[in-house]
């Protein structure tokens, strides 16, 4: 699981404080206690493993839930994925790096989205030796300090505004980011 995105509101006036509920087979993680305050694009950078057989192995479901200590936790949406349709597909097989996926997480009591999920899948042999199996470090790169310059070196076709047929011309520039500096 890398993140999510949009992931909509259940908390009256402000966003919903999501976590994971992921199930297949005999499995479950339950990440409530992880839940992200007030975010709905949170990020998660974890990784999960199962154990199944195929044919016979459980679809794997990801739940979204928006954590709330007082009135009971509400489930925000839910994903799907059939493991055995990849594991006998020969296509998904072929590729030797999964894809990322973009999933849609939907409600019961909705047709509409109520999010996207950003993960990938991949499914390997247990009897594989070990070292053969690539490890992916998921975890976020720390940030990093860095430093922007811009030089002018030239402007052209400026119009004249003032009086004296000149211009006090100066100029701004922006990130483009969500985050508040």
């Amino acid at each position: 699981m890398i993140s999510g995105f949009d992931i909509s509101s259940r908390d009256n006036g402000s966003a919903s404080d999501p976590y994971l509920y992921i199930q297949c087979n005999e499995t479950t993680f339950n990440e409530r206690d992880n839940y992200q305050l007030d975010q709905p694009c949170p990020d998660f950078y974890k990784k999960y493993d199962f154990e199944g057989k195929f044919p016979g192995s459980t679809p794997l479901k990801i739940q979204v839930w928006d954590y709330d200590a007082i009135f009971g936790d509400d489930l925000v949406g839910t994903t799907t994925i059939d493991l055995e349709d990849r594991f006998f597909s020969l296509e998904w097989n072929s590729l030797i790096d999964k894809p990322i996926e973009y999933r849609q997480i939907y409600h019961p009591s909705s047709s509409i989205s109520q999010g996207v999920l950003k993960l990938w899948v991949e499914i390997n042999p247990t009897s594989a030796p070990p070292g053969s199996i690539r490890e992916w470090d998921v975890t976020p790169k720390p940030p990093e300090d860095f430093e922007v310059r811009v030089s002018v070196l030239n402007c052209k076709d400026i119009v004249a505004m003032d009086w004296e047929g000149t211009t006090d011309f100066y100029m701004r520039g922006f990130f483009d980011t969500k985050e508040e500096v």
